[in-house]
């Protein structure tokens, strides 16, 4: 459907300005360090806890830490486990593996493990995990990658950030095996279920690793559903990496054409058509693909068209949010339901159907 005249003079300043921030993101303004920020601060309790797995260096003494925006040398990964205090204090405790293994299997929750995209610091991986901890009720682990250096601007810092992400192989491959452990510690529980969440250039990761020859691959079913979201990777050959995949029920692949965020890395790097802006065949066979085109399409502001697992567009929009409810807590999706998915003609495609937003 086309947009009338009075449609387009409503929108033309909200574009224009947004391309502006964009530009001006991408070229001119260093990273800003912020205060902790999340959707649902005012509603966390105090002493709710998340867990976290980083690769970031700490350059802090013994039972200190201080997380930088750096790989980590050592090949071994840290595990923390944050707390939250109101007003909007974090406090993290550094934990071994075993305890890390231990403390989580004994809770009988869902789990998401989340794999944040660029330009996250630390506290703010662990508050985008806590909101979705909070949204969706699944037991979130944040891997809490570096993304961030304040001293960049976004186009310099997003170069940055694939760069540590290929530096990160060693270190995703033991996050992997870590998930295993779990896998195996919750084999007594069969409802339990485990799902992987990438968004953004954290996609970036899961594809070096599928590419990666000298990487040491899982054959084990480990994830109910890894979700490739908003996925700041070229689309072109997707398929080839994608279908290297093995450990896991489903896969499901989120799209947007209209994602102001990833046409900003196309317009702005030398990237071609990203996967989570409009997936192009060949597809991956063992993959299902969901094109939110239509359900979200182009909106102010414009980090939702990017960003739609939380925020203002599963809050307002019921099928969106029982969408994501369902990938995170590992459940297969009813792409038979015609009144959210409506499959495509080339058979492999699902357009969320747009439902009206309060």
């Amino acid at each position: 459907m086309g947009y009338n005249h009075q449609q387009l003079k409503k929108l033309f300043y909200p574009i224009l300005f947004s391309f502006i921030g964009l530009i001006m993101q991408f070229n001119c303004f260093p990273v800003l360090g912020q205060k902790l920020e999340s959707q649902y601060m005012t509603e966390f309790n105090s002493g709710d806890s998340i867990y976290i797995i980083t690769n970031r260096e700490d350059t802090a003494g013994k039972n200190s830490l201080n997380l930088i925006n750096a790989i980590r040398e050592s090949k071994n990964l840290i595990f923390l486990k944050a707390t939250f205090y109101q007003p909007d204090s974090l406090i993290t405790e550094i934990i071994d593996s075993v305890s890390f293994l231990n403390q989580i299997s004994s809770i009988y929750k869902d789990f998401l493990l989340f794999v944040h995209g660029d330009s996250k610091t630390y506290e703010q991986a662990v508050m985008r995990g806590l909101d979705i901890q909070k949204l969706y009720g699944a037991r979130v682990i944040v891997f809490s990658w570096p993304t961030k250096d304040i001293d960049l601007n976004g186009i310099k810092n997003f170069k940055n950030s694939k760069k540590n992400a290929v530096k990160s192989d060693v270190h995703f491959v033991k996050l992997i095996g870590i998930m295993k452990s779990f896998r195996e510690y919750s084999e007594y529980i069969p409802d339990k279920k485990l799902s992987l969440l990438f968004h953004s250039l954290g996609n970036s990761l899961i594809m070096n690793y599928a590419l990666c020859d000298s990487c040491v691959k899982s054959n084990s079913l480990i994830f109910d559903n890894i979700i490739l979201n908003s996925a700041a990777v070229n689309q072109l050959n997707h398929k080839f990496w994608v279908e290297k995949l093995n450990f896991q029920e489903r896969i499901y692949i989120t799209s947007n054409k209209s994602d102001f965020n990833l046409k900003g890395v196309r317009i702005f790097t030398k990237d071609g058509k990203q996967l989570g802006e409009k997936v192009k065949a060949p597809y991956a066979e063992n993959a299902e693909y969901l094109n939110f085109s239509k359900a979200v399409g182009f909106r102010t502001p414009t980090g939702t068209t990017h960003t739609f697992f939380i925020g203002e567009v599963p809050d307002l929009n019921k099928n969106i949010y029982n969408i994501y409810n369902k990938l995170f807590h590992g459940k297969r999706l009813d792409l038979s339901n015609t009144g959210v998915y409506l499959k495509r003609k080339d058979g492999y495609c699902y357009d969320i159907v747009k439902t009206k937003i309060k």
